[in-house]
């Protein structure tokens, strides 16, 4: 699956991509063990964007010992080892609270979602061979479904693209760091 199949259009766009001195396998496996409590610039971003929920009374649990794409805000749609893992789903991410509950979608239902009110998001992790190692890559495309929505989430964007951008880089510089840590103990 592409995101392409799932978001053709979209109103904001982030992409990251980092060569890996590793097979596609190793990086695959890589990218599945990195655990939050290993990315410590994600924790904090995050414990920032959460601090409503929190005062609130909601709170982080055992989030923070969790597989970073466990913990992602919108569910796993795909998954073909060890090329792609692809996420989508409904968000009202510039609420303070979160916003309501999000409806449980699959790729076709994400694909013709359009209630006003909520923003489509979707995110990819790709592994490309590439000179005798792995290109890693992650987009992040968003869309509102309405103009006022779409208002609404662009000033969010603005406060929050530069964190988001700076979760992807550490995932991916920390995936580079365990998959190629893991070749040089492998020659060793």
């Amino acid at each position: 699956m592409h995101l392409d199949d799932l978001l053709p259009n979209s109103h904001h766009v982030t992409r990251q991509s980092q060569w890996i001195s590793a097979p596609p396998g190793v990086v695959w496996d890589a990218l599945h063990e990195v655990r939050l409590s290993g990315l410590p610039v994600t924790v904090a971003l995050s414990a920032v964007r959460l601090l409503p929920v929190l005062l609130s009374g909601g709170g982080f649990g055992r989030l923070h010992d969790r597989p970073f794409l466990d913990a992602l805000p919108v569910p796993l749609l795909a998954s073909s080892a060890p090329e792609s893992v692809v996420f989508g789903g409904v968000l009202q991410a510039w609420r303070l609270s979160g916003g309501e509950q999000p409806p449980s979608l699959d790729a076709e239902g994400l694909y013709r979602w359009m209630r006003p009110g909520w923003v489509k998001a979707v995110m990819d992790f790709r592994l490309t061979p590439v000179r005798n190692g792995t290109e890693l890559s992650s987009e992040t495309r968003v869309l509102a479904t309405d103009p006022g929505t779409r208002r609404r989430f662009d000033r969010y964007w603005r406060v929050v693209r530069p964190g988001s951008s700076a979760i992807r880089w550490e995932v991916l510089t920390a995936v580079q760091l365990r998959a190629e840590g893991r070749m040089r103990s492998a020659v060793a």
